[in-house]
C-alpha cells in the first residue's frame, strides 16, 4: 500500500509540470519530491511520469491514478472547510480576475464585502492572464470565456460594453474622426497577438477592417496610460475609458459587448466563505449593470 501523502506530490507536480516548481510550492527541496514520486511508482509498480523538454507529463497510468487522487483530495478539503468554520468561521479566499475587471472595478468594491464579513480575507490575483481553479491558483475565477473542464461549477456573471477612447491632446492634432471609416487613418493601441490568453480580446476588427497598431501591451492598464499619452486609439471597457478623466470618448455610438463567466470547482461552492464572495459578486455585478453595460458613471456602493 502506498503512502497516500505522497499523492500531495503526484497532483502538485502534475499541476505545475516542473520540479522545482513544485518544490517550490510545497516549500521543500526538488529531490523531496522527486523521492515521492519514486515512493509512488515503486508501490504502485508502474511509471507515473514522463519528463519531456517541457516537464513532466502523465503517463495513461498516471492519468488512471489522478481523478482517484483529485477525489481524495477534495474530500480531505471538504473535510478541512467544515471544521476551520466550526472552529473559527470565514477565513481566507482567493479570486482569479482579468486585469481591467479586477483592478479598475472590483478592487475599489471589495470594502462592502469586507464590512459585511469582518472575519474574512480576501486575496485578489487581477492579472492580464487566464488564472486555473482547476490548478489552485484561486478558489474563485472571473473569465472572458465559459470553462469547460470537468469538476467545475460556472456561471454568466455579467455583460460588459468596450468603446473607444483617446486623449483630448491626440484629438487635438488627428485627422478628422466622423465614422468608422476615419478609424483607419489613426494609430491604434492593442494587445500582443500572439501573447493573447482569450481569443475573445481580438476586438480591433470588430472597429477597423486594417487597424494600423503601433503600440501593443498585454496590460489594458498599460494599453489605458499609452492612450493617456497621446500615443493612439485605444479599446477600452467602459467601467475604465468614462471614468477616466484623462480619456474622452471616441465614437461613443460605436461599441461591442462581451461576457464575464464565474467559476469555482465543485467542491468548493458547498464551502460557506466561497458562497458569501461568489453571491456578492454576483449582487455587486447585477447592481452595477450601469457601469459595466449601459456606460452610465457611478461609484462604489
Amino acid at each position: 500500500m502506498f503512502d497516500w501523502n505522497d499523492l500531495r506530490y503526484f497532483l502538485e507536480l502534475h499541476r505545475s509540470g516542473r520540479l522545482l516548481t513544485t518544490a517550490k510550492r510545497l516549500n521543500t527541496t526538488h529531490a523531496t519530491v522527486a523521492r515521492h514520486i519514486e515512493n509512488i511508482e515503486r508501490d504502485l509498480g508502474t511509471q507515473l511520469f514522463a519528463q519531456h523538454t517541457g516537464g513532466y507529463q502523465l503517463t495513461p497510468a498516471g492519468q488512471a491514478l489522478l481523478k482517484h487522487a483529485e477525489a481524495m483530495e477534495n474530500t480531505a478539503l471538504l473535510a478541512q472547510e467544515e471544521m476551520s468554520q466550526a472552529i473559527s468561521p470565514l477565513g481566507q479566499i482567493r479570486i482569479g480576475v482579468t486585469e481591467g475587471l479586477g483592478t479598475m472595478f472590483l478592487a475599489p468594491r471589495m470594502g462592502e464585502l469586507m464590512q459585511r464579513y469582518p472575519g474574512l480575507e480576501v486575496e485578489l490575483v487581477s492579472v492580464p492572464r487566464f488564472v486555473s481553479i482547476t490548478n489552485r491558483e484561486a478558489d474563485i475565477a472571473i473569465t472572458l470565456e465559459r470553462p469547460s473542464a470537468d469538476l467545475v461549477i460556472s456561471r454568466r456573471l455579467t455583460r460588459y460594453r468596450l468603446s473607444l477612447f483617446a486623449s483630448p491632446a491626440y484629438l487635438e492634432k488627428a485627422p478628422p474622426l466622423r465614422d468608422r471609416e476615419d478609424l483607419c487613418k489613426h494609430p491604434w493601441i492593442g494587445y500582443v497577438d500572439d501573447l493573447l490568453f482569450s481569443q475573445e480580446l481580438m476586438f480591433h476588427h470588430s472597429f477597423c477592417r486594417h487597424p494600423q497598431v503601433v503600440f501593443r501591451s498585454t496590460s489594458v492598464v498599460a494599453q489605458q496610460q499609452a492612450a493617456q499619452a497621446g500615443i493612439g486609439i485605444a479599446i477600452l471597457p467602459q467601467f475604465m475609458g468614462l471614468h477616466d478623466p484623462l480619456l474622452v470618448p471616441v465614437l461613443p455610438e460605436e461599441f461591442i459587448e462581451r461576457e464575464y463567466w464565474m467559476c469555482t470547482r465543485r467542491e468548493l461552492h458547498r464551502s460557506v466563505r466561497l458562497r458569501l464572495v461568489w453571491d456578492f459578486l454576483m449582487e455587486v455585478c447585477g447592481r452595477e449593470q450601469g457601469v459595466l453595460v449601459e456606460g452610465k458613471s457611478g461609484v462604489p456602493a
